[in-house]
């Protein structure tokens, strides 16, 4: 229809009561004032009022079907979607979707960010073998502020994996990569109310400082262990819980010292037979007053109380002889001396007669004032049993203090 001049004005024809439909069962509603009722086979199934589309009865209508679905749900900022009268509700804010009242159920969820005021729980049960398995997957990293609570194992599985303490990871335990491990903390302590057990299928176990052994001990399979100082030119000193030394066992195989008392119920064992420029026996370490020869007899001189050589020739005046050198010492230094026991020597002593008594010598013979197999004999000589010889070059050093002047 066309006009001409101005549009005629819309005239509204309204009717309180009116229906629209195919027939009274299927049809729109009209009879309710500010309501539009909306009929489906006799059936009221949805409601339109001022504010709010709402269904003909609660839980009466579904929003599409199994074959025919909406495209897209647009809701503004700030929306509710308010299941079962506020049993759960979803309320979006600023880049944020909130569940409250409930438990969010998903069998995956795909987001950038989780935040939960409540409880993130799954249910499903699946151990955990790889870094893709398991009930509850990260791509990234996981930072838990309290602490956490593991009912079963827990798997580091890269090579070389680090388990740090404290705030400033300054306790480790690091994996070395195969098969080793490595507990970095000071101190370090093990507190228990019953055993520890050291297991190592070795038999070795290796005490280090600072990445440098120094102590090691071995069961080779024999039964016996070995204790070993594995620092050169060190001692293994035993001490009391005041630090003083009770025990010492000398570097080289020099032997052990011991600072105060043995007290022994079993026999003191000595090695009859020492092997070549060795010692078995009693010693003391002394100055000596003039160089020294493994094996001389030497007394102690009141001047300057040093070891000087012994002799027994008439006119002497040393006094018995009350020691061997058990080494070559230099005059002044401090060495060790034998005050009784046994000692070979293949180089420094005449062939002896095992058996036969040994003296204080006359004189120095080639040099060296080593014990004699003759008592010596000449008038005024002074004669003192050093011991006897129980083999070719050994002797036991026993000294009398008893002194004989020989009268010719």
């Amino acid at each position: 229809m066309a006009y001409i001049g101005n549009k005629p004005p819309v005239v509204s024809n309204l009717i309180s009561d009116i229906k629209i439909g195919e027939d009274d069962e299927t049809k729109i509603d009209f009879a309710d004032a500010n309501t539009i009722n909306f009929h489906a086979n006799n059936s009221k199934e949805m409601v339109l009022v001022e504010n709010a589309l709402t269904p003909g009865t609660s839980d009466g209508i579904a929003l599409g079907t199994t074959s025919l679905m909406w495209s897209d749900l647009f809701l503004a900022s700030g929306a509710v979607i308010n299941l079962n009268n506020g049993d759960v509700t979803l309320t979006h804010s600023a880049n944020t979707l909130t569940v409250a009242g409930g438990t969010l159920a998903t069998a995956a969820l795909t987001t950038s960010t989780i935040v939960a005021s409540g409880i993130i729980k799954t249910d499903d049960g699946t151990d955990a073998t790889s870094t893709t398995d398991g009930s509850l997957q990260t791509d990234g990293g996981l930072s838990v502020a309290k602490d956490a609570v593991l009912g079963n194992d827990v798997l580091l599985l890269s090579d070389s994996a680090v388990l740090s303490l404290g705030a400033d990871s300054d306790a480790t335990l690091t994996h070395d990569g195969t098969t080793g491990l490595t507990i970095a903390a000071n101190p370090f302590e093990v507190d228990s109310g019953g055993n520890i057990t050291l297991d190592a299928h070795t038999g070795i176990f290796i005490f280090q400082d600072a990445n440098s052994e120094i102590l090691r001990i071995t069961e080779s399979g024999s039964g016996d262990v070995t204790i070993k100082l594995e620092t050169n030119a060190k001692d293994l000193i035993f001490t009391d819980n005041g630090d003083a030394e009770g025990f010492r066992i000398l570097d080289g195989a020099a032997g052990v010292t011991v600072a105060g008392s043995i007290n022994s119920t079993l026999d003191v064992h000595l090695d009859s037979t020492p092997s070549d420029e060795t010692v078995s026996g009693i010693t003391g370490t002394f100055t000596a007053g003039e160089a020294l020869v493994r094996g001389e007899c030497v007394y102690l001189k009141a001047s300057d109380t040093k070891m000087h050589k012994a002799v027994a020739a008439a006119g002497s005046t040393t006094p018995p002889c009350i020691a061997l050198a058990a080494a070559d010492i230099a005059q002044d230094a401090a060495g060790k001396f034998l005050l009784q026991g046994f000692i070979t020597d293949n180089g420094s002593f005449p062939t002896y007669t095992v058996g036969d008594e040994v003296y204080t010598p006359e004189a120095e013979t080639s040099s060296q004032n080593v014990p004699e197999a003759t008592a010596p004999d000449s008038d005024g000589d002074l004669v003192q049993v050093l011991g006897i010889a129980t083999g070719a070059n050994t002797l036991y050093f026993n000294p009398s203090l008893d002194v004989i002047e020989h009268a010719g």
